[in-house]
């Protein structure tokens, strides 16, 4: 499991993606090459680190962090895509392609106002469609200056189109959509839902995961979900869960073909569960993570 990313790694993806959305929204200045290339060897070192650790698992509570929003996010969504792509058997070149558009895929954001970007409450229909502009924007702004490839800029533009056609801002559908975008459709969508935002708090990571799989076909394609679904762990090794039999326990192991049912260590109890492959337990299921567990009801035996 990747327990983290690099944090100087981390620190220079944000700091790339700062001075990218500082030059964007600079009439006199624009992005520049050397900002574009910055992005692009952060997208590099993202992919040594993901792709040197075998049968990698990504924990998304240790990446994620809730300031600066679309930095942090930008940054989630480019490491989620980046092991779906390395799943998926994408080439290097292809990996920082895509690791490079998940950088800069919400980067157009910083054109849309603040106040709402940040509303607490449902937007209006011309909120809306205003905000439904930020592919536009940051693709555009992007290929103009001739700063990315067709693949980068199509994956930008089409992170938001969905499988069935319903998506924006231009209503593709299935093969119309770029692989890329495909991909970053997936990690972007489960980002947003288990974030912390002004107008909700964020869904716990099985909830996000069900809502994601109640898409496939329709909002999300599904070959690449279900090699998101081998990668992430919604209950990362070692954490607490609240199982649906009313015990407590501890997350032991995950398996990547059902995130959802790790083998779990019942607190204060010899006993364990595979919620994956015991049909005993096939009747239990995980219903949320406590954060904090009193120290005697932590677990005895590992």
């Amino acid at each position: 499991m990747i327990s983290s990313i690099n944090q100087e790694i981390r620190s220079e993806a944000i700091s790339g993606i700062h001075n990218l959305a500082d030059n964007f929204i600079n009439s006199d200045k624009g992005v520049q090459q050397s900002d574009v290339d910055e992005i692009s060897d952060t997208a590099g070192k993202l992919i040594t680190s993901l792709s040197s650790k075998t049968d990698i698992l990504v924990n998304i509570a240790d990446i994620k962090m809730y300031d600066d929003y679309t930095y942090h996010h930008s940054l989630s969504v480019a490491i989620m895509a980046l092991a779906i792509g390395i799943e998926l058997g994408f080439t290097n070149q292809m990996l920082n392609e895509l690791g490079t558009a998940g950088l800069l895929h919400d980067i157009g954001k910083v054109s849309v106002p603040i106040e709402i970007i940040t509303k607490p409450g449902r937007l209006t229909k011309e909120e809306f469609e205003i905000v439904k502009m930020h592919p536009v924007y940051a693709a555009q702004h992007l290929k103009e200056r001739n700063l990315v490839n067709e693949n980068i800029y199509n994956g930008i533009i089409q992170h938001h189109e969905k499988m069935d056609g319903s998506g924006y801002p231009y209503g593709l559908s299935d093969t119309q959509i770029h692989p890329y975008a495909r991909i970053l459709a997936v990690a972007d969508v489960y980002d947003a839902l288990t974030s912390n935002r002004p107008y909700r708090t964020p869904n716990p990571p099985n909830e996000a995961i069900e809502f994601i799989m109640a898409g496939m076909g329709s909002h999300f394609d599904e070959k690449v979900l279900r090699a998101f679904l081998r990668k992430v762990a919604p209950f990362p090794t070692g954490s607490t869960v609240q199982l649906s039999n009313g015990e407590k326990a501890c997350v032991i192991k995950n398996f990547p073909d059902s995130p959802l049912r790790p083998l779990v260590a019942v607190l204060g109890s010899a006993t364990s569960y595979d919620l994956a492959k015991d049909p005993d337990c096939f009747n239990i299921v995980i219903t949320g993570i406590i954060d904090n567990v009193p120290e005697n009801q932590r677990l005895i035996n590992m």
